[in-house]
């Protein structure tokens, strides 16, 4: 229709404003009607040229192709000028067309055994007769007629396939007959025997959805002579085609007449050496089976008993690939010749050819995977051809080959079980020979259409253990087939196909080592997970056991073993990481797929117990008390009157005597905030992490290549990644980037920007508050923020003074002890303080409805009147007020700092001790001295962040600081 319309619009312009558009008065039309050629008549032809249906001349017919035309019987060519340019003649009345078309001839000389076939043509009544229309000189006879072949000795002649010539007799129908006649013996694939045998044309397709037992066409038309040819005269072309027929049977021996057990039946009947002194070879039949299918014995000496001369390496490009080499034979067991694998003789899938060529790359893990149309493989593959496969080797300066074993999955023994999908190696039964695709056995009678293709090809190399040389076994090609019934599904069908190479080694040494690298830090694991549990108890001040300390040991004792697990399975990645990645002569090789399934259980494990861990922690942090200690006093009515200089004190003046709660607040509001300090930032980790892995390259050292570049060649772009490899480069290049971030935020941020912690020690002191931390029931930690001024609630004149006082050192220093300036202590109390404290804090935090306000008011009193009592009492507690519940402050041994607990228990007085970095950094100042390059003394103190169940202190100062730890606490 549109076509239509352009050609209206275009006729218009032309006729209304020719001289506007000369061009569209002037254009030609290039369209014509589709025509196909089936929808041409009997009597026409399509013209190719022209693209449409001509008809044909006088006498003449439609060819069988449709494009030309020929002469109908009764008909002589008189002229043939090519295609369907020719002239024809009828002959007369009782004539008939000579063979070739161009005469006429009469029909019944030298005999009466002459006929007219429909065709038109004449034709002989006997099979050993053949047709004679001419002279020896090619000259016409008057009448054609019938001779006789001598089928007799001495001459031994039959008509050819034209039956225009007697032609020499095969020598099947020599040696047998005696003749050229075989009417009386057996006649198989065009072959006389004088004696016949039984064969079973079925092939076993047991994949399908309904197993069925084919009776395959080609079978039914070759087996029989390709047996008696083989067996009778060892015909080579035919016992190839025998071996090519057991192999389409994917060597199955359980038909008694099926090539596979005519095969053996053969070899075992003959007499003579074997070739290469191959027990499963014998001379003059090929060699299907590795090992003989019926006593398969152990596979392990034919696998695992030699090692190939073959050195390799990953830096010398000759020794660098696999030389895979393949005898290739057609379907009727013509021997096509050898091939190199390279080029993807072996590979169904299509690619480019660097990626193709580089699944035999020595050391490089393959993988190739696709789907592909059934179309295609029927169109690529019409026929089967049969590979042999040979890995190339070089020996005194000479090159050999040695016979790779195959392990075709799909073969079943006479019980129909698949004996080589086990993994008893045992029962295995290994071939030579093997075939990618067969469209032609699934041919059967009657319409049966089933196609049979390799899905899965598989090539394992198993290096030799303990060698320097890089050597190897032979190389096994394992293949798995797959069976489609083309009626039902169709040749538009898609299927999936895989190729891939596998690089393995016997890994029990490193697995025994990995044991015992678990068994010892999981003793370690248990030991510590006691002493933290000890630690746990003398905290909590229990003395019995109980049920929560079981808990506990078991919480403690997953905690450990997670990183026991993190601590192997990084060890496992970082070691293969240097030692696969940095080697000339392959020495070592990865475990396979298969064998990370225990570094997978690690990791899996770290994580899961890991877990439970983070559980306990977000359990343990809401038991946590804090209290916020304010030392502020109400100032006296002499002190307001001789800050105001008046003589009486109004009411107004009372109120300023008051505490103000606000400064509590505010430090409480700035420990809520110091919860989400970390040393590390999460999404510049990440950014940093995923910029080298992606960007710099660093994952490619994950690929399962031995090759350590960052940017791996093109050849190889089709390895695969290894687990292992991908998490020892991930996890190290997550925590260098942490150490770096952590070192950077302690050695710079903190020197010359600002440090959170230290800014909140300071905060306590000057507003005149401390901190007290129970994490436990008898331990806890202090920060003693008290003000060495007396008063935190100052105007800023008073502020400005006081903070020039201490840069002056005109008071006294900031710590709990005198001229000491420790304000970070880990605090072990005594059970009566702790029942002391207990008995003030037991009055709970009550919400009540707004319909209960009066009873509320008594609530909230209580709590007000409790926070009093509990301020005072704690701070009468530090200043040594209570005799039965004093304290004593001093240093932790080294054994208590290394193991992390308190061995005096704190019976009578509580034990206060101080910060265990605090002498570090008294050396430093020891070291540096006390005054910097400015001339100013540099000050020190000690701050604190809270990690899992246990505290770390730190240190700063103006230049310098330690790295704290990373995870902190959030508290209610």
């Amino acid at each position: 229709m549109a076509m239509l319309v352009l050609e209206g619009e275009v006729c218009l312009c032309a006729l209304l404003f020719p001289f506007l558009c000369p061009s569209l008065v002037d254009a030609q039309q290039y369209f014509l009607p589709l025509k196909w050629p089936r929808e041409c008549g009997p009597r026409e032809f399509f013209s190719s040229t022209e693209f449409i249906c001509r008809p044909c001349g006088a006498g003449q017919q439609r060819a069988a192709n449709g494009l030309s035309c020929i002469c109908k019987p009764g008909y002589r060519l008189f002229r043939d000028y090519g295609g369907a340019n020719i002239t024809c003649s009828a002959c007369n009345t009782g004539e008939a067309v000579t063979q070739d078309g161009w005469d006429c001839i009469q029909c019944g000389a030298m005999n009466s055994s002459t006929k007219i076939l429909s065709n038109g043509k004449c034709a002989c009544h006997n099979a050993n007769e053949i047709l004679v229309e001419r002279t020896q000189n090619g000259k016409l006879l008057n009448q054609a007629g019938c001779q006789l072949c001598d089928a007799m000795p001495m001459a031994y002649t039959w008509p050819n396939s034209e039956r225009n010539l007697c032609a020499k007799c095969g020598s099947s129908f020599i040696i047998s007959a005696k003749s050229c006649d075989c009417s009386d013996l057996t006649v198989a694939d065009g072959l006389c025997f004088s004696s016949s045998a039984s064969v079973d044309a079925r092939i076993d397709f047991p994949l399908l959805s309904l197993p069925i037992a084919v009776t395959s066409s080609w079978f039914a038309e070759h087996l029989l002579g390709a047996r008696l040819a083989c067996q009778n005269f060892r015909n080579t072309t035919a016992c190839q085609a025998l071996g090519n027929m057991c192999v389409m049977a994917m060597g199955s021996l359980r038909a008694t007449s099926g090539p596979c057990q005519i095969l053996l039946h053969i070899g075992t009947s003959s007499t003579g050496s074997h070739t290469n002194n191959i027990p499963t070879w014998p001379v003059g039949l090929p060699w299907i089976y590795y090992n003989h299918p019926t006593l398969p014995g152990d596979t392990r000496p034919i696998l695992e008993a030699m090692a190939l001369p073959n050195t390799f390496s990953t830096w010398d490009t000759q020794k660098r690939r696999l030389h895979i080499v393949l005898a290739k034979y057609d379907i009727q067991g013509n021997f096509l010749g050898y091939g190199k694998a390279d080029g993807g003789k072996l590979q169904l899938c299509s690619d480019t050819a660097s990626r193709i060529d580089s699944a035999y790359i020595f050391g490089t893990t393959y993988r190739q995977m696709c789907s592909i149309s059934i179309s295609v493989l029927q169109s690529h593959f019409p026929e089967p051809t049969f590979f042999e496969p040979f890995l190339e080797f070089e020996q005194n300066g000479q090159l050999h080959l040695y016979a790779l074993p195959v392990l075709n999955l799909n073969l079943h023994d006479s019980f129909g079980t698949f004996i080589n999908q086990g993994s008893d190696r045992r029962r295995w039964v290994l071939m030579r020979r093997f075939l990618l695709v067969d469209a032609v056995g699934g041919l059967g009678v009657p319409s049966s259409h089933l196609l049979r293709f390799v899905s899965s090809l598989s090539i394992f190399v198993t290096l030799v253990p303990g060698e320097t040389l890089g050597r190897i076994f032979p190389p096994l090609l394992s293949l798995r087939y797959s069976e489609i019934d083309l009626e039902t599904a169709g040749s538009d069908s898609m299927v999936q196909v895989s190729f891939s190479v596998d690089y393995s080694m016997k890994q029990g040494e490193n697995q025994r080592q990995t044991d015992i690298a678990l068994a010892v830090l999981g003793s370690l694991a248990v030991l510590h997970a006691l002493q933290k549990t000890v630690s746990w108890r003398r905290r909590q001040g229990l003395h019995l056991l109980d049920l929560p300390s079981v808990v506990n040991f078991l919480i403690f004792f997953a905690g450990l073993l997670a990183n026991v697990f993190f601590l192997v399975a990084f060890g496992t990645g970082l070691y293969w990481l240097i030692f696969y990645k940095n080697q000339q002569q392959v020495t070592v090789l990865l475990p396979s797929e298969q064998e990370e399934m225990s570094f997978v259980i690690y990791v899996s494990c770290a994580l899961g117990l890991k877990f439970l861990q983070i559980l306990h922690l977000l359990i343990f942090q809401t038991s946590v008390d804090i209290f916020f200690l304010d030392w502020e006093r109400p100032r006296d009515a002499a002190e307001i009157l001789a800050e105001t200089s008046q003589t009486s004190m109004s009411e107004g003046a009372r109120a300023k005597s008051t505490i103000s709660i606000w400064r509590t607040y505010f430090v409480a509001n700035e420990w809520i905030e110091l919860q989400t300090i970390r040393k590390l930032s999460p999404a510049l980790h990440i950014l940093l992490t995923i910029f080298f892995l992606q960007v710099i390259g660093f994952e490619n050292l994950a690929l399962r290549e031995p090759t350590p570049s960052l940017l791996p060649p093109l050849d190889t772009d089709a390895a695969c990644w290894s687990r292992i490899l991908r998490f020892g480069v991930c996890t190290s290049v997550w925590i260098v980037l942490g150490f770096l971030q952590i070192g950077l935020h302690s050695l710079c941020y903190e020197r010359f920007i600002e440090d959170k912690i230290r800014q909140f020690v300071d905060l306590c002191s000057m507003s005149n508050v401390s901190v007290l931390i129970f994490s436990h029931c008898n331990f806890g930690y202090y920060i003693h923020g008290r003000s060495v001024h007396g008063r935190g609630d100052a105007s800023i004149d008073e502020m400005y003074t006081n903070l020039k006082k201490e840069e002056e050192n005109r008071c006294s220093c900031r710590g709990l002890l005198p001229n000491a300036d420790v304000q970070t202590f880990e605090v072990a109390t005594s059970i009566n303080m702790r029942r002391r404290f207990e008995a003030i804090n037991q009055t709970p935090a009550v919400v009540v409805p707004a319909r209960l306000n009066g009873q509320a008011l008594g609530v909230v009193e209580q709590n007000i009147q409790s926070y009093h009592i509990m301020n005072r009492f704690l701070s009468a507690f530090i200043d040594h007020a209570y005799k039965d519940m004093d304290y004593i402050v001093r240093d932790k041994t080294t054994l208590e700092k290394v193991l992390d607990m308190e061995i005096q228990e704190p019976l009578d007085k509580s034990l206060f001790y101080n910060g265990f970095l605090q002498h570090l950094a008294v050396s430093w100042q020891e070291k540096l001295g006390k005054e910097d390059v400015g001339g100013q003394k540099i000050p020190y103190l000690t701050s604190f962040k809270i990690r899992s169940d246990e505290v770390a202190f730190i240190i700063t100062t103006d230049r310098f600081s330690l790295p704290p730890v990373t995870l902190l606490m959030e508290f209610p």
